[in-house]
């Protein structure tokens, strides 16, 4: 099935395209991150600079590399506190992950590795890091608005531990904690209308996405991206179907040499020599028949 385009219009805010256009226009782009950041964390933020789309790259050619939908800065007021800096990862995450804990995990270990230098000795200095994911799904299960998770210790609960380190996790639709400003917000991202525009925040943010999406440079880079993406998944739809057609035949190779009497040890070097499969991979398939 090939997919099907979207409009720059019906986008909302959670959707990375839109998210990221909003959060690196020149004109919105601070009021639309301080918006969004002061009322999901219920806290003022100062001066803040905004990377958007920003690449890390890996380390070597084989390693993963990440790209962060927004990072926002905020440099610390008091020269003579450490760290002096809080950076602010927002990820709207529409794609469910199975394993979040550690797909955050990584991410924060490539953020961290960034503001600390070959041969640095003193960890003071090393920015707060607040990861910030928003989706519309609960990966929890425990139907919380909000999981904020920080390092703590295990034997000593009211033990101090300021790793400066924070995830939150914002799930659209839970139904516990939270507050009606947050609750607002999350359901105008998730649905990015006229009509969920109930409050002065919301209608800053609105006011920044309208503007966003009417920007020709805007359109014209959309388009790109809507073009890219439905290559892939014109790709992925390919590459999928032949991979089928050749687990049928893998199949019925097995069933048919089965059934003219062939020992498995001679079915997995057919396995081998015709389908091009290792070893392993052979036997895998010879355990499920």
């Amino acid at each position: 099935m090939a997919y099907k385009k979207r409009k720059l219009e019906d986008l909302n805010v959670l959707d990375d395209f839109m998210f990221s256009a909003a959060a690196s226009d020149e004109e919105v782009g601070k009021e639309f991150c301080r918006t969004v950041l002061s009322v999901l964390l219920q806290k003022e933020l100062g001066e803040i600079q905004i990377t958007a789309q920003k690449t890390i790259l890996p380390c070597t050619p084989e390693m993963r590399g990440i790209r962060m939908d927004v990072e926002v800065k905020e440099p610390l007021e008091d020269k003579e506190t450490l760290p002096s800096l809080n950076v602010y990862d927002v990820e709207p995450h529409l794609r469910k992950e199975k394993y979040f804990p550690k797909h955050n995990r990584f991410y924060q270990a490539k953020i961290d590795s960034r503001y600390i230098r070959s041969g640095d000795r003193d960890f003071g200095n090393p920015p707060n890091l607040f990861v910030l994911t928003i989706t519309e799904y609960d990966p929890f299960g425990k139907d919380q608005m909000i999981y904020t998770v920080s390092n703590s210790c295990r034997e000593e609960p009211g033990l101090k531990y300021d790793d400066g380190l924070v995830f939150y996790y914002f799930n659209t639709k839970g139904k516990k904690g939270g507050t009606p400003e947050i609750r607002a917000m999350l359901k105008y991202m998730m649905e990015s209308t006229e009509k969920n525009v109930v409050n002065e925040d919301i209608r800053n943010l609105h006011r920044c996405v309208e503007r966003v999406k009417v920007l020709p440079e805007i359109r014209e880079e959309f388009m790109r991206f809507e073009d890219v993406i439905a290559w892939e998944k014109e790709k992925s739809h390919e590459e999928g179907i032949e991979e089928g057609r050749k687990e049928g035949r893998i199949r019925m190779l097995i069933e048919i040499s089965r059934e003219s009497g062939l020992s498995d040890e001679k079915i997995l070097k057919q396995l081998m020599d015709k389908c091009e499969l290792t070893e392993k991979e052979a036997r895998e398939y010879l355990m499920e028949c």
